[in-house]
């Protein structure tokens, strides 16, 4: 479960930082460029790339993984879900 809940926790940290660069962002609006960004890393860990940066980097290694997990991808939505539903009444 640590693993998964990172995985929500690291769409969350994205959303945040959605709302740190642009305040007045809608909450969907946020959650779906959270989202498209998650999903994006995870995608491009079927290539080489992210393994290849990883190894030479551990802040690549931290931010862009290096195996593409399918699971990861539903609890990118979760976590993207979450914030969406946290801020939603603003």
């Amino acid at each position: 479960m640590a693993k998964y809940g990172g995985d929500a926790l690291y769409t969350l940290l994205l959303f945040a930082l959605v709302f740190v660069a642009a305040p007045r962002t809608a909450p969907a609006r946020a959650a779906a460029v959270a989202l498209a960004v998650s999903w994006g890393v995870e995608f491009l860990q079927l290539t080489d790339v992210p393994a290849h940066l990883a190894g030479e980097s551990t802040v690549a290694r931290l931010v862009l993984g290096s195996t593409f997990n399918a699971p990861d991808l539903f609890w990118y939505a979760v976590g993207a879900a979450v914030g969406w539903s946290v801020l939603r009444r603003r």
